[in-house]
């Protein structure tokens, strides 16, 4: 008894400071919570700056090199200035410009151009990884406090039979290691509830961390989860998630960047042209002009721009097998997260139409049963632990159905979980059940 009195000591505060949180904080709402991660993630903000950036390379790799302008003076002895006196002197303004072969400026603009498409990819994969990432943080903290109703609610139908259990052992009819028995499990109960409490916390670090957002901000209880739907075979599903992940398409743009840079990289072993004017002022004499054009020669190819096209067909190759990896990677995780909804659906059906309400029909043929006399305390136990694990497995299932539906919505870039607007009241699953 000393035992149970330190273990409720311990554990009454934790508990007194969760409930006064739940009592000052309303419902989670997802929907509200998927609005503020959209506005506050940091990897959403951070996708969205690289993809603004990459915008504007575009422009800059197509324009021409800028001109290059020069004054010089050209004195003829060095006693005395002697423009306008002497026909060597000269007051020069000269325009250089270099031109480079035709086609460069085109092919640099095309590899700007893909990398800004690769990371419009990257910031759709951001939005929808950190949606996911929301909806699983969410479906943690729904099977946890919907455990915790279950936990105070077995709680409370123990301590009933316990105080029977009590009453029949001080009238002579019934024996003290039923007593003993109801208290211990109420310790099991009582250590369950700081557990969940503990994991309850955890997730809700998870679940600002997700959104982007201080990890003390307190979450509301989730009460219910959003409806969820996945339709089609698992290869049709497969050959989807390889056909619309935003990954798999960054990497499609990796791949069609490599090629372009390897195409410019084969043009810079042209020469690039180099034309220039001269106007020369002589101060009274004949002004005279000058125009020149020349070459930029790669007379270091071999070191340098066959170097540059040796290194831009590996980097092709590389990005032609990275994207080969991650369609077979996510063609891999497509089939394993639909596995995970099937098996998961079919456990709902087994758990929540079989095994749930035929154990809540045993304990209560256990309970009258017990009530006259037919069967012993532990049996009654037993069938209250069965029970308790039937609907404890059922929330685990409910919340690993949502999960595995939320990592598919990346792979296929649509949404399967229909979130109903924040504020309503829209959603399924009593965790009461």
């Amino acid at each position: 008894m000393k035992a149970l009195l330190r273990l409720l000591a311990a554990i009454l505060p934790v508990m007194a400071l969760a409930a006064g949180t739940a009592e000052s904080t309303g419902p989670a709402d997802l929907a509200d919570l998927l609005r503020q991660a959209e506005t506050s993630s940091p990897a959403i903000r951070a996708a969205e700056a690289r993809f603004a950036a990459a915008l504007r390379a575009p422009s800059q790799a197509q324009s021409p090199p800028d001109p290059e302008i020069s004054l010089s003076y050209l004195n003829d002895g060095v006693s005395s200035f002697t423009l306008g006196e002497s026909e060597f002197s000269t007051l020069s303004i000269t325009w250089t410009q270099e031109q480079p072969y035709p086609g460069k400026l085109r092919g640099a603009g095309d590899v700007a151009q893909l990398d800004s498409e690769r990371l419009a990819r990257d910031l759709e994969r951001a939005r929808l990884q950190v949606a996911a990432g929301v909806k699983s943080a969410y479906a943690d903290l729904y099977r946890l406090d919907a455990t915790r109703v279950i936990l105070d609610e077995t709680r409370g139908f123990l301590e009933t039979l316990a105080q029977g259990a009590r009453r029949r052992y001080e009238v002579g009819e019934g024996i003290q290691e039923s007593v003993l028995k109801a208290q211990t499990e109420i310790l099991r109960l009582e250590a369950d509830i700081a557990r969940v409490e503990q994991d309850r916390r955890a997730a809700e670090i998870r679940l600002n961390a997700a959104i982007g957002r201080a990890a003390g901000l307190p979450i509301g209880p989730a009460t219910l989860l959003p409806e969820a739907a996945l339709a089609g075979s698992e290869q049709e599903i497969a050959d989807a998630a390889v056909a619309a992940s935003p990954e798999v398409a960054a990497l499609e743009a990796a791949a069609r960047r490599e090629q372009a840079a390897l195409r410019l990289a084969r043009l810079d072993l042209k020469p690039d042209f180099i034309w220039s004017a001269s106007y020369q002022n002589r101060d009274g004499l004949d002004p005279m002009v000058m125009g020149s054009f020349g070459l930029r020669l790669p007379l270091h190819r071999e070191r340098k721009q066959a170097q540059a096209v040796a290194q831009k067909e590996a980097e092709l190759q590389a990005a032609r097998h990275d994207l080969a990896e991650i369609q077979v990677r996510t063609r891999a995780a497509a089939l394993e997260m639909v596995s995970r909804v099937r098996r998961a659906e079919r456990l709902l059906v087994l758990f929540g139409q079989g095994v749930v309400p035929q154990a809540r029909s045993t304990l209560e043929s256990a309970r009258a049963s017990y009530g006259v006399g037919r069967i012993a305390f532990l049996d009654v136990l037993n069938d209250l632990t069965a029970l308790f694990g039937a609907r404890v497995e059922l929330l685990t299932q409910e919340a690993d159905h949502l999960q595995a539906l939320a990592a598919l919505e990346p792979l296929l870039a649509r949404e399967l979980i229909r979130v109903p607007p924040a504020g309503s009241a829209g959603g399924t699953h009593d965790p009461l059940r």
